[in-house]
């Protein structure tokens, strides 16, 4: 005889769906950075802070002529890199914040399809008015506004 056995869902709890225990790749974000040697390079790098990213930049960048496909101390943290331009010179390097992994707004079905945000499904954010988190890893202030507050 077979038993089953009923698991409760995780309950939403102010407006929030697995706050406590959020999914990993929340907080990472992505940066665009083009430096320049004798050949301009443009690399995406994903990492937590822009500190890890400079740091998994000078790890991994490219001083020949080739692509860059590299990862720092977990998967999550990844470096590519192409060839975009044969230049000289000694311009500066820029950098600028693409994208963000955020809690994605949700609707409960169960609920009466009441909002929520979902720490548990993540998504990919190029919109810096939804982004979390500062280059350096710290939460970015937000004002109180339709409904959606982060601290």
């Amino acid at each position: 005889m077979v038993q089953i056995k009923f698991v409760k869902e995780i309950p939403i709890i102010n407006g929030a769906y697995k706050k406590d225990t959020p999914n990993k790749e929340i907080g990472y974000q992505k940066w665009l950075v083009r430096k320049t040697y004798e050949v301009e390079m443009e690399y995406e790098i994903t990492a937590k802070t822009k500190s890890e990213a400079n740091t998994l930049l000078e790890k991994e960048e490219c001083i020949k002529v080739e692509d860059v496909d590299g990862y720092g101390e977990t998967y999550r943290e990844a470096i590519t890199g192409k060839h975009i331009n044969d230049m000289s010179g000694d311009e500066p390097v820029s950098w600028k914040k693409i994208e963000e992994c955020v809690p994605r707004n949700d609707e409960d079905m169960d609920n009466d399809y009441k909002p929520f945000i979902n720490y548990d499904d993540p998504e990919w954010s190029k919109d810096n008015f939804e982004w979390y988190k500062n280059e350096d890893g710290t939460n970015i202030k937000k004002e109180v506004g339709n409904g959606n507050t982060n601290t």
